[in-house]
């Protein structure tokens, strides 16, 4: 039964040294966009990423620390007079090329769904072919994870079991999983025809 409930909903894990990273990634690319203070970053957080990625504010004064350490990002402190000094943060560079170098590498086998989402977020600071090839990447993971569950499906659905009524809730989240990869699918292609469209308007 252990077996079956490994195999029946694998792929949900991640790291916590792959969700440093990430947010590492996602704060470079707020800053690509404009220059912001922490609290910026955070309120950009809360309007616009916490739906699919969050952070607290020490992780984020923390990453903008290890940022600046690495040359990724200036500091300049504004002077105010009748509010607190802000500590403005912009990219370097260095910090342009990171952004670009991850924008363009090839999506890890166990990439996430949040971590796409990152990625894809900050899709418009590349071309369209940087997009696309993202897009397809996700396309076959999504299609590996969807054949695994058939898989799955075929291998345990049909042994006998001690406790059919726990498997039954089990393979209930498996159907959870597999709707929501195939709506996700089902995006994805979508997307992908328009940039083919858009970057082959004669075929």
């Amino acid at each position: 039964m252990r077996e079956q409930l490994e195999t029946l909903t694998e792929g949900n894990e991640t790291s916590e040294s792959s969700s440093r990273n990430t947010l590492r990634y996602i704060m470079l690319g707020l800053l690509w966009a404009r220059p912001m203070s922490g609290y910026d970053i955070k309120q950009t957080f809360e309007r616009a990423i916490a739906s699919y990625w969050n952070a607290g504010n020490s992780q984020i004064y923390t990453t903008l620390k290890n940022l600046h350490k690495a040359g990724l990002i200036d500091a300049e402190i504004i002077v105010q007079t009748s509010r607190p000094n802000r500590k403005v943060y912009r990219l370097t560079r260095a910090g342009e090329e990171e952004l670009s170098h991850w924008l363009q590498e090839d999506v890890p086998e166990r990439f996430t769904k949040d971590e796409f989402l990152a990625k894809l977020f900050f899709c418009g600071a590349a071309s369209d072919d940087v997009a696309l090839a993202h897009l397809q990447s996700h396309r076959e993971s999504l299609l590996k994870q969807l054949a695994h569950m058939e898989w799955a499906r075929r291998e345990y659905g049909s042994r006998p079991v001690r406790r059919p009524h726990l498997l039954e809730y089990q393979l209930l989240v498996r159907e959870y999983k597999e709707a929501i990869l195939k709506a996700g699918l089902e995006v994805t292609e979508k997307a992908i025809a328009r940039l083919e469209q858009r970057l082959n308007p004669q075929s």
